[in-house]
């Protein structure tokens, strides 16, 4: 995952409310000429991610994994002998979404211009 909304000034929050329009359900394809963000409330921060494609967009709209799925998946990576470390794990994050114009986020992100549809 990859691309994140970082404005030079204000809050990701701010630019979002001003550049973007609220989506109650997002779906792929975007609207022509439009990007998909998923706004994360991680507890102590936000992160804003763009959704350059369907394969980044279903990452963000699929349900965080349950605290079940979490203790499987660090038992099989310890069985191979890989340390785990989890943080919050297994607990919805909220999600916001919001389509913005292709030329906003070019300019608010520039390097993300050559994988956006």
């Amino acid at each position: 995952m990859g691309d994140y909304i970082n404005p030079p000034e204000g809050t990701k929050e701010d630019w979002l409310e001003e550049n973007g329009e609220l989506v109650a359900a997002p779906s792929w394809p975007p609207p022509a000429d439009m990007v998909l963000v998923c706004l994360v409330d991680n507890g102590p921060f936000t992160a804003a991610a763009i959704c350059y494609d369907e394969g980044e967009f279903s990452e963000f709209n699929a349900p965080d994994p349950t605290y079940e799925e979490v203790a499987e998946l660090k038992a099989r990576a310890e069985a191979r002998g890989i340390k785990v470390v989890t943080a919050g794990c297994g607990e919805q994050r909220p999600r916001t979404w919001y389509v913005v114009s292709r030329k906003n986020i070019v300019e608010v992100c520039p390097d993300v211009a050559e994988m956006l549809p």
